[in-house]
């Protein structure tokens, strides 16, 4: 297995903990911290993108080896690593425009960050709905933070509204995945394809 899939999730995750002890003490060391990660990041999946360039099949990376449907399976094809490149950069891009102003707002807007792009990386690379709800959990919880960090107000009622609505969404969602599971009897999307690709020709044979 590619181990480098990985990577897009665990670096952030990895550097959000330490980012919140750093921020406590040093903003300056804080601010270099995250926007060194993003920068390994973007070459990351810049080195990603190359990799899934160079082959026609999609590299699957399951976790502690366990394959699916029973463990949690990452695939790396080009639409996921021009996702991973796309979010790559524009997180590096929102970092530069936040450093300095809109990071002092809140003392944990590097970690929350960090937080984010790791469920937003996760949501790119996972192979079944369910990490896909929980990766979406992450990213919301994160977002939850940074819109409420130093928020007052006005601002703060709107971003009450935004979590309420998220909130109900998930909900949704999470009884869609129950639904599937029922009727499916998995929630890998490669078998929901082959399922529904099996279920397609046999209609047509009919």
């Amino acid at each position: 297995m590619n181990h480098w899939i990985i990577l897009p999730i665990l670096l952030p995750a990895i550097v959000a903990p330490v980012l919140v002890l750093a921020a406590r003490y040093d903003l300056g060391l804080a601010r270099a911290l995250s926007l060194g990660t993003a920068v390994l990041a973007l070459g990351l999946a810049l080195g990603l993108l190359l990799s899934a360039s160079d082959s026609s099949v999609a590299q699957v990376y399951a976790l502690g080896d366990w394959p699916a449907p029973f463990g949690i399976v990452l695939v790396l094809d080009r639409l996921s690593a021009l996702m991973l490149m796309l979010a790559a950069l524009l997180s590096l891009v929102v970092l530069l425009y936040a450093v300095g102003d809109s990071d002092g707002r809140g003392r944990h807007f590097h970690a929350l960050w960090q937080f984010q792009v790791m469920g937003i990386n996760g949501a790119f690379l996972t192979g079944d709905f369910f990490n896909l709800f929980v990766f979406f959990e992450v990213l919301l919880i994160a977002s939850y933070g940074l819109l409420l960090s130093g928020g007052r107000g006005l601002r703060l009622r709107i971003g009450l509204h935004y979590v309420v609505f998220n909130v109900s969404a998930s909900t949704v969602f999470l009884i869609a995945l129950g639904l599937l599971y029922a009727v499916l009897g998995t929630l890998n999307m490669a078998e929901i394809g082959q399922r529904l690709l099996g279920e397609a020709g046999g209609h047509a044979d009919a």
